[in-house]
């Protein structure tokens, strides 16, 4: 749960008022840095939550100090943030268009009509009241948390983990001149890139910039081997955000009981269900559609059954042999593991026809989008995931692929090396400067 802003800044630090210093000792002669977090999105939460365990192991591991860490998401409820203790500054609000107010028109209106700009003021007065208190700002997202790091005043380093010049086939920069004016020195120390591609164009522009990796695929180890098994595995990812991750998921149920009667072997399908979710909303949207329920996490129709699961999301993941998808950040993922997938659209606010074919312009070949008409719908899926299943070298391909576009695990871990090397380091006792 969210905490005032001068509570929750008291709980991580007590080194004198909010306008001190910000790099400071601690009672104890411990040097302390600060670090604040921008996020506008699961997906960038995710990535800035996956820098944030790396940034406390570099502490934990070497004589840099101690860290304390304060994070904004400016969408959603911050779900990857608590999960690893890592504190949220203030309340912050679930708008009508899931936090894609600048995609639609509709969506700016109904964000509008919710109380847009005056949500906007609170976040804008707040962060400045942050800046106090921070040594440095990591915005991860677009020009939001971007433009946001930039009224600081604070030196920022910024993530650009939703933009890829994929989307224009390599041809020119996908970032704007006024965000690329943002990425300057010196108050933007640095920008990391999701592909080369990007990285490669936003260097022609003089910006400081590198790729090492893609920091969306860091957190998706799993704790034992994954085993293979006699069933074909099919994971089902209906996304994240309330309302949405249910409708998609009815959508998807739709599909599964022509596949199960299509294969000639068995079929074991598994629904990734966001933490941040109920499952009752679920079941009820299922069972309008015919479904009955077995339990909390079992959904039945006929012989096709569908197991939901909550936080078991990375073995999932790495199970499955291919997955049915309406989500945003959790189909990259499953790119980047190599993972074949088929993309519904859906009704939004984020997974709509558009999204799905911008999503398979960005991760290329690894993405199958099923548009048919609703009645024709299930046994066009069916068609695609049978034959795909069938066909190995194509699934060869289609791993190499996903790879390529995705990138490797281990940016999380360079990303925080960098910030920890911009910081005032300790030298005898007493603060080394940047400079």
């Amino acid at each position: 749960m969210a905490l005032g802003l001068a509570g929750i800044i008291s709980a991580i630090v007590s080194d004198g008022p909010i306008g001190s210093t910000a790099t400071s000792f601690r009672e104890t002669g411990e040097w302390m840095h600060k670090i604040l977090l921008i996020s506008d999105g699961h997906g960038e939460d995710w990535v800035a939550a996956q820098i944030a365990l790396q940034l406390r192991r570099l502490y934990d591991r070497h004589l840099y100090g101690s860290v304390a860490l304060m994070a904004l998401p400016m969408v959603g409820d911050g779900h990857s943030y608590e999960r690893i203790n890592v504190p949220i500054a203030l309340t912050t609000r679930v708008l009508p268009s899931g936090g894609f107010t600048f995609k639609s028109v509709r969506g700016l209106w109904l964000d509008l009509r919710s109380g847009l700009t005056g949500y906007s003021t609170h976040l804008v007065r707040s962060v400045q009241t942050m800046a106090n208190w921070a040594d440095l700002v990591l915005a991860v997202g677009d020009i939001l948390p971007l433009g946001l790091a930039w009224m600081t005043r604070k030196p920022y380093v910024f993530i650009g983990c939703t933009k890829s010049d994929y989307y224009t086939d390599g041809a020119y920069s996908c970032y704007f001149p006024w965000e690329r004016a943002l990425l300057q020195p010196p108050r933007c120390l640095h920008t990391f890139t999701r592909d080369l591609v990007t990285c490669k164009n936003l260097r022609a522009h003089q910006v400081s910039v590198s790729y090492c990796g893609n920091p969306m695929m860091d957190g998706l180890e799993v704790s034992d081997s994954v085993t293979d098994s006699e069933e074909t595995l099919i994971g089902l990812l209906p996304g994240s955000r309330p309302d949405e991750a249910q409708r998609n998921l009815r959508d998807i149920l739709l599909c599964l009981s022509a596949i199960h009667q299509g294969s000639g072997r068995p079929v074991r399908f598994e629904a990734a269900i966001s933490a941040g979710l109920e499952l009752d909303a679920f079941h009820r949207l299922a069972q309008a559609a015919g479904w009955k329920s077995f339990g909390s996490d079992r959904l039945g129709l006929g012989e096709t059954v569908v197991h939901l699961h909550r936080g078991n999301f990375n073995r999932i993941l790495h199970r499955s042999h291919l997955l049915i998808a309406m989500a945003g950040t959790a189909t990259e993922q499953a790119v980047g593991l190599g993972k074949p997938v088929v993309t519904l659209p859906g009704h939004g606010p984020q997974f709509t026809r558009r999204f799905a074919y911008l999503q398979r312009q960005l991760l290329g070949e690894s993405i199958f989008v099923v548009d048919e008409p609703p009645d024709c719908r299930p046994a066009a899926v069916a068609q695609t995931v049978l034959a795909l299943l069938d066909d190995e070298p194509r699934l060869w391909n289609i791993r190499r692929s996903g790879r390529e576009r995705m990138g490797e695990a281990g940016a999380a871990r360079q990303i925080a090396e960098f910030v920890v090397s911009k910081l005032p380091q300790p030298v005898r006792g007493k603060p080394r400067s940047r400079s």
